[in-house]
């Protein structure tokens, strides 16, 4: 009998888990995606746990039961339960081992370098591609697919050079980070003639999901719960399952369930963010060679994004700061927001007060930027939202080590095109500072925005006199002459504001308090639904139609 149910308890759960080998695949598309996205994390975090037993097992099993079956041969003692369980975390070590060593080869794999074409067929030599990587905003959101800054720039030179035949191929799509677009570029089957790079937006938000972080609450054990962290975090297995988990949930709308806090822990940890830095700037120093060496223009645009207009998603604190700390430091802010109205000298004082303390909070400097610009203080104002932006625990809009990253692969390659995408907004517009009217949302470019980009690259074009002698004919683009063109009427106009809406919806989730982000999609979808009533883009009160505030 004992034999027979030692046999079953091997069997049983053998059988299961091959049922389920079998039986799941053919299942799990048929089945609701949240039931599908729960199964797959369930087997995740199995997996996770499964993985510390063995560590717990291999690294400290291993040689407290081999001192003791030292011990028992020494005492001419054979076949004691502690030589069994000292070669089953033997077994345990060694396949820590191999699980360590097959993970690092499979993120490695994951995220290698494409083998990019070098070899195209003949093509026309009137034909002038330009090739656009990046991520939406590369693409035109919200106004795909019928107007793109590539759009606009191909649309002027062939206005200028009508013997020649401008075309765009935009490789750019929703969410894509620069390392999803460089497996992309491996894919083209022709040579193009310039290559605009518009990516930076979607580093973080490609691979993590928005709910994702480190928290770790302060206490007695905080500094060990540190310490483990941080050890496991060189472990390649696990970075590796959570990376599997983080992408499992992408697709999960952030809920405004009230989860977020003032002071939230940042969405990765810096070895993270640092190794997704190094991977950009690899990979971004790798596609300017190339275009290089197949004899392409690259263009680079450094992505602007919302500053003045859109509030930090997650505002941080230093680790190791207290618990009394971050209680005085949320009592402080929550005092400096209600005065701002009535007393801003106050508020402003507070605001300072704090900075002084915590230059890492990005809510303090944002607040304090609103106070600034209220009083006309604007370049200090520009100054405080960048801060603010840079130091978004969420970072869902490029901070200034990836824009950086443009800046030093632009210096080693003169031959690039460098387009500060911030700087040419700015000029672009009458405030001097980047908000809602030249971005529409987060960091997607309005109409005005847009063309503001594209005149920037025609205008270096022209400068670098890049088709000879027809370059003086190249003309910069106007907001007018685009809505003419690209045949912006008032249902593809709505359609527009329907989708910024939509995106504000969902980036409220992202804060603590989503009730200013709420308020713009409100705004936007009543404005696409005066436009489909018959309204005037001028009437419908959005900064992104104003199109006199525009500097000519």
């Amino acid at each position: 009998m004992r034999r027979t149910l030692r046999i079953l308890g091997i069997a049983l759960p053998s059988a299961l888990v091959i049922m389920a080998v079998v039986a799941l695949p053919g299942w799990l598309p048929i089945l609701p995606r949240s039931v599908q996205r729960g199964l797959t994390e369930g087997l995740l975090q199995g997996t996770l746990s499964f993985y510390a037993g063995l560590v717990v097992a291999g690294l400290v099993g291993t040689p407290w039961f081999g001192r003791r079956t030292i011990r028992a041969w020494r005492a001419k003692r054979r076949g004691t339960w502690s030589e069994r369980l000292f070669l089953l975390c033997l077994s345990c070590l060694v396949s820590l081992v191999l699980l360590e060593t097959g993970a690092a080869a499979a993120r490695a794999w994951t995220h290698r370098f494409p083998i990019l074409p070098t070899s195209f067929p003949d093509a026309d030599s009137n034909d002038y591609r330009i090739l656009v990587l990046g991520g939406s905003s590369a693409l035109g959101e919200p106004y795909r697919p019928w107007v793109s800054v590539g759009q606009i720039v191909t649309w002027k030179l062939g206005e200028a050079i009508p013997e020649r035949r401008f075309e765009p191929e935009i490789l750019a799509w929703l969410g894509d980070s620069l390392e999803a677009q460089h497996h992309k570029l491996a894919q083209i089957t022709r040579r193009p003639d310039a290559v605009i790079i518009y990516s930076g937006h979607n580093e973080f938000a490609w691979r993590f999901e928005e709910n994702r972080d480190y928290r770790l609450d302060p206490g007695a054990s905080w500094a060990i719960a540190r310490g483990i962290d941080y050890a496991s975090s060189f472990s390649p297995f696990r970075r590796l399952i959570r990376e599997l988990i983080s992408k499992n949930r992408l697709d999960a709308p952030p809920s405004l369930n009230g989860r977020h806090q003032l002071i939230d822990p940042p969405l990765c940890d810096p070895a993270e963010y640092a190794e997704i830095l190094a991977d950009f700037s690899a990979r971004l120093e790798a596609i300017v060679a190339y275009c290089e060496r197949i004899g392409a223009q690259p263009i680079l645009i450094i992505p602007p994004a919302n500053e003045a207009d859109f509030e930090p998603s997650r505002s941080t604190a230093a680790p190791g700061t207290s618990l009394a700390d971050l209680r005085r430091l949320a009592d402080e802010f929550r005092m400096a927001r209600s005065l701002m109205e009535r007393d801003p000298a106050r508020a402003e004082a507070l605001l300072r007060a704090i900075l002084g303390r915590h230059p890492e909070f990005a809510e303090a400097h944002y607040r304090l930027g609103k106070l600034l610009e209220a009083s006309g203080r604007i370049d200090e104002a520009r100054k405080r939202f960048l801060a603010a932006l840079d130091r978004d625990g969420l970072p869902v809009r490029c901070p200034e080590p990836f824009r950086a990253a443009y800046r030093r692969v632009a210096e080693r390659h003169p031959s690039a095109i460098l387009i500060d995408g911030r700087g040419e907004l700015i000029e672009a517009g009458s405030s001097g500072l980047l908000g809602d009217n030249m971005i529409e949302d987060t960091h997607h470019p309005n109409l005005k925005g847009q063309v503001a980009l594209a005149a920037a690259v025609v205008r270096e074009l022209k400068r670098r006199e890049a088709f000879g002698a027809d370059s003086a004919a190249i003309e910069s683009p106007d907001v007018a002459s685009c809505v003419a063109r690209f045949e912006l009427d008032a249902e593809r106009l709505a359609e527009a504001c329907e989708r910024t809406s939509v995106h504000y919806e969902r980036v409220a989730g992202y804060r603590y308090d989503p009730s200013e982000r709420l308020a713009k999609s409100r705004r936007f979808a009543e404005a696409a639904r005066r436009l489909r009533a018959g309204a005037s883009i001028h009437d419908v009160g959005l900064p992104a139609f104003d199109f006199e505030d525009v500097r000519k």
